[in-house]
Formats: C-alpha cells, structure tokens, sequence
C-alpha cells in the first residue's frame, strides 16, 4: 500500500516528525514495501534542482543540489526539502546530517533535522556506488522565528567526525541554500525553561493492570497537564495527559489519549511504532544525563522496548518486563468512524528502568527523584502527524535529556519530604486557617503549634509619628506645716 502516490505523500508527511527523533539506531533490512518506496527515489539521471551545489565530500558522495517548495519560508508553516545525492563510494557507517540556522545568531536560532533518507528507509550507510539519491523531507521553524535569513546545511557525519566538503563550508557544513524568512505572524513569547515535575503515588497494593484505572491508587494519583507542542511549549489539540504510581517492585503508568481516530497497524513487538500512534515512555532513572530506556505502547496493545547505553544508541533487542492494557473508547482500525480517545495502563518492574546497565539503581523511597519524560505520536486521517510532549524539548529531538521532566516518588496521598506546596488553606489552631503563599513550605510543627499568632504591625509609612516629649518631672513635696 505504501507504493500508491496518495499513501506515499502520506508517509512524506508523517515522517517531519519522524526525524524529529524517537529512535536513533542500526537499520533493519528493508521490507518488501520498504523497497518498493526506496527504488521510487533512486534515480537514473540527476535532475535539474532551484539550488544546485554539486559539491563533492572526500570523493565518496556528491551533494547535487536542493529543491524548497517555498520561495519564502513562514515560521509556523511546514515547509518540504528534496536533497540529491550522488554515491561514488560506499559510506560505511555515515549519516547525513541536515541543519537550519540563522548565520548571525545559531545559538538562538537552530533546528536540527537530521533524519534518515527516503522516511528512514535508506540510510546512508546503505548506499551503493552510482546511485542517486532522491530524499525528501518536511520540517518547521518555530511560529516566535524573528531571524531574517535562513541557512540550510548539509553534510555527513559519524561519531565526532564530519565528510569534508570541497570548498568552501561552516565546520564541515555545507551550505546548500539561503532562504528569507517572513515575519513571524504571532507575538514572541519565550516558552518556560524549567522542567515539569510530577508525583507517583505510592499505591498499597499491586495495581491490576486492565485499562480501567479502576485501583484505588489511580483515584489518588493526580494528572499531569496536557501535553504541549515539542518543539514551543504551546497548546495543543489532541489532548493527553499521565499520572503515575508505585509500589516496592513496580512502576505503574496510566495515559489519558483523547483521539477521534483511533488506529494501529503494526502487530510485532519492536515494530516501527512512532510513524503511526504511540504513547512514548523514556526514563533515565538514575539521571546521569547517559544511558536510559525507551518504552512505546501503541493502540493495538504492541510493545516497543529498548535500552539506550548512549545518547540515541539503540538496543532493540533488551525486552523488559513491561506489561500493557490499552482500551479503546470507540473502534480501532475503523478509519470511517468517530472514536473518543483511548486509555493505556502500564507496569514496568522497578528493576527494568535501568536496562541492561550494570550500575547499581537503588530502590526508590519517598522523595526520590527520575528524569523522565512522556510523549504522543498522532496520525490524523489526511493530516500530517504530530507529537505532543509532557515536557517539551523545544527541539527537534525527543532524546534531549536534559529537558526530561523529574519525576518525584511520594507516599499514598501523594506528598513527600520538602515537598512544595502551592495555594492551600493550613489549619493553625484554634479552628482558624490561613492561605499559604505559592512555593512556601511548611514545618510540620507549625500545623499544630498552640503559640498564638504575632499581630500584625500597624503600617507606619506615610504616617507622622508624634515627636517624643519627655515625661513631667512630679512637683517636689511641699513640707508640712
């Protein structure tokens, strides 16, 4: 199916957030479909391109040129990339790289979108000599891009090394097109840097995992917000939400998916599940910032599981112990009808959160703290796809580690040690109550100390105080006649 042209603009659309990047690894073996896909850009002659380069890299490729659909770009507004590529010599090992930048300021503005050609079925480590490479790809400058220019680089890369390219380049970059940049149509809002952080509650007992939420823990549990766009932080319409919960030998997860289009079609454990519909899970438990694991769960109930012992190091063939329950709320497969969303219910034992590492995770206990993070793919009919995040990573990339969320382990009701509270009402004694300002914390003695409150000083600005006058002297004693 995936050959027929409709299906095949499709796919294009799905892969913008692809490349934005759930899973980094070794290729599989091209499918059957897979091929068919593949051959379609591989072509026989190269084509004539709107910016041509042909810039050779160390005599094993050329970069022939870039096609852009737009003469403007609009931050906001997808945008489609078409590379040429021309093989001389097989590149082992290689990938390509794609950059966007603002050549005055990249620190500010930069998107990363680097991908694997042909929607990730042909990477560049599987090149022959004389191939020419036809790879197209979407992506999106952020809707706040104020930068007037836009440069877009290419080259290759492994490891710490880059191909060099011919000429002139950026540290091994090629520049392959300088593009003006609209004016961004919304007003510039800076999305906020801190992390989210969210409370597994402690549950009395094993959690039955159905897909219900039905144990007592889950009443308990609270929700995290909806998720928001990946890459601004802003508001997003296809609404998902988490909440979490423990006990001694497990980790259990519980998302709420609004969806009116429920579907999956991947059967196999360890399918390609992120180009279609998926709830992602990542943890990186002892927060190193190093290795981590990397779960997906898809409508169907399919399973992805895999260790990372390095940033984007894939290890597809660790199995956790994760169990799963997904119950949908209308039809699944059904792509003609209305669904309301779906609900995923997880249990991962504490133990599989490091994966394969061989460095000692300690149980956790109250107040102990994982970096997490959690996100949706969502696979419209007739609409690109698009990924939601509980804490957005405001990049092009779903393994920026430093911006996974902490999540805190607390007791039954949901509270820990040091806990910061917000705006509640704390009885003081004597049936009174004040409201505790955002972010105070509260001594556990004070709740019930029978020390009665301090007035309150009356306010002395921009009162006159009285001059001090010094008390009358008593009158001396007259003697007695």
């Amino acid at each position: 199916m995936m050959h027929h042209p409709k299906a095949f603009l499709a796919a294009l659309a799905l892969f913008a957030l692809v490349s934005a990047g759930c899973v980094e690894q070794e290729p599989d073996r091209p499918s059957a479909a897979d091929w068919k896909i593949i051959k379609q850009n591989i072509l026989k002659k190269a084509p004539k391109v709107k910016h041509p380069v042909n810039t050779d890299f160390e005599g094993k490729v050329e970069y022939i040129g870039l096609d852009v659909d737009k003469a403007v770009i609009r931050p906001g507004q997808q945008f489609t990339l078409v590379h040429y590529w021309k093989v001389k010599k097989a590149v082992p090992g290689w990938k390509v790289f794609t950059h966007l930048g603002d050549p005055k300021n990249q620190g500010k503005y930069y998107v990363n979108a680097d991908h694997k050609p042909i929607l990730g079925r042909y990477p560049a480590t599987m090149w022959k000599p004389g191939e020419i490479i036809r790879d197209e790809h979407k992506v999106t400058l952020r809707n706040t891009w104020d930068a007037k220019k836009l440069h877009i680089y290419v080259g290759l890369w492994r490891g710490s090394q880059r191909l060099k390219p011919k000429g002139k380049h950026d540290k091994n970059r090629l520049l392959a097109a300088a593009l003006p940049v609209a004016a961004p149509t919304v007003r510039k809002s800076r999305p906020s840097r801190k992390v989210p952080r969210l409370v597994a509650t402690k549950s009395a007992k094993p959690v039955t995992i159905d897909g219900k939420l039905d144990d007592p823990v889950w009443a308990k549990a609270q929700w995290s917000p909806y998720f928001v766009n990946t890459l601004t932080g802003s508001r997003v319409t296809e609404q998902t939400r988490a909440k979490v919960a423990w006990d001694e030998k497990n980790l259990y997860l519980a998302f709420d998916v609004k969806d009116n289009d429920v579907w999956g079609s991947l059967k196999k454990r360890d399918d390609k599940l992120w180009t279609q519909e998926a709830i992602e899970v990542f943890i990186d438990a002892n927060g190193d910032g190093k290795d981590y694991i990397e779960l997906q769960v898809s409508p169907a109930g399919v399973i992805f599981d895999s260790y990372l012992a390095a940033y984007r190091k894939n290890d597809n063939a660790w199995n956790s112990g994760l169990k799963v329950k997904v119950k949908v709320d209308g039809t699944l497969n059904k792509r003609d009808d209305k669904d309301k969303g779906w609900i995923v219910e997880m249990a991962l034992p504490l133990a599989d959160a490091k994966g394969k590492s061989k460095a000692e995770l300690k149980p956790p206990k109250l107040a102990t703290v994982w970096r997490v993070n959690f996100f949706r793919m969502e696979s419209p009919k007739k609409r690109t796809q698009v990924a939601a995040a509980w804490s957005p990573p405001l990049v092009g990339d779903f393994h920026k580690l430093d911006r996974f969320g902490e999540l805190v382990f607390g007791d039954a009701e949901g509270k820990y040690p040091g806990m910061l509270m917000k705006k509640a009402l704390v009885p003081l004694h004597r049936g009174k109550v004040v409201r505790m300002v955002r972010g105070a914390k509260i001594a556990p003695m004070a709740l019930h100390s029978k020390r009665p409150m301090p007035r309150k000083k009356a306010p002395t600005k921009g009162v006159r105080t009285p001059a001090k006058v010094a008390p009358k002297k008593p009158a001396p004693k007259k003697p007695a006649k």
